[in-house]
């Protein structure tokens, strides 16, 4: 497990505010420096695109937004133009992707897909559904609203010691039916959590089908609400809400260690909600937050040009 920079070690299970995982995952400010050059020489990795493989999904369909029609049916997405036009932006982006028809029950796009990555805030959605799964009170309800859609890691913190740290981990991803996602080693980072892209699509359609309406409806309207700015003023409008020039529910993540930085923006995207989309990356450290963001959103754009609205 990679050494976190001096004074970004979280505490394990004694200090909550800095029980944060992934320095710099969505609630404590980046270490790198905006705009600051890779430093390692440019090596585009290499990239496995797989076709499409089936993911479990239910039947049942969520209520769709207001003003919404079915679209037509997709097509396969070509993953090596997602993967190209991320490394145009970044050369040594790794990039790990999935997109999913909910409609047809089909999986349009697979990069990477079950490759482990940090989670960095991801995570905060297993918090919720362990949450909600267990029981929320009003007020936690209101917390998992605000953590959602602000990203907030103060309130991450908390709902982590209380719910056991790494145990609610292993809890959500027996409830969910999770294969790559395990608890980081340490207790208190819980922006080490590991996930796949596969993992995430089963997270995304675990709150639409399994949820019960009441908790569906607060998950879906808090990344629904996703501010451009989270909690700790990082602009989490990357990926996704600018690459895409549809309707969204996102949740993003965005964390550093001593050797790489990871930015992911996933979520529900179309009419009905009708796609699940996951854009995960890993980048070497020093790559700089807005190179890294400008790689996520170039692939981002690249799956637009593609996508069935």
């Amino acid at each position: 497990m990679p050494k976190l920079p001096a004074g970004r070690v979280a505490l394990v299970g004694v200090c909550v505010a800095t029980i944060i995982g992934l320095a710099g995952a969505c609630g404590v400010r980046p270490t790198a420096a905006v705009g600051e050059p890779v430093i390692v020489p440019p090596v585009t990795p290499p990239v496995i695109v797989s076709s499409p493989a089936p993911v479990p999904t239910q039947s049942t369909t969520a209520p769709p937004p207001p003003g919404t029609t079915q679209p037509a049916g997709s097509q396969p997405i070509d993953g090596k133009r997602l993967v190209a036009a991320a490394h145009n932006a970044e050369a040594n982006t790794t990039l790990g992707a999935v997109v999913f028809d909910r409609v047809a029950g089909t999986e349009l796009l697979s990069v990477e897909a079950d490759r482990q990555f940090h989670s960095a805030s991801l995570v905060k959605l297993l918090i919720a559904i362990d949450a909600l799964h267990q029981g929320a009170s009003t007020a936690q309800r209101k917390n998992i609203t605000r953590m959602l859609s602000m990203s907030d890691d103060t309130i991450a913190s908390a709902m982590w010691v209380d719910a056991g740290g790494p145990r609610l981990v292993t809890r959500a991803a027996r409830l969910i039916g999770l294969r790559g996602t395990e608890p980081p080693e340490v207790y208190g980072r819980w922006g080490e959590t590991t996930l796949t892209a596969h993992d995430m699509v089963l997270v995304y359609q675990y709150v639409m089908n399994g949820l019960p309406p009441d908790d569906h409806i607060l998950v879906v309207d808090a990344l629904a609400k996703a501010t451009e700015y989270g909690a700790d003023d990082f602009r989490q409008y990357f990926g996704i809400p600018d690459g895409l020039s549809a309707q969204w529910a996102i949740k993003q993540g965005w964390g550093n260690n001593d050797h790489t930085m990871v930015l992911h923006s996933t979520g529900l995207v179309g009419p009905q909600w009708r796609y699940i989309v996951v854009l995960l990356t890993e980048h070497p450290l020093g790559s700089g937050w807005k190179t890294c963001a400008r790689s996520v959103t170039a692939a981002a754009e690249a799956l637009n040009q593609q996508l069935s609205s």
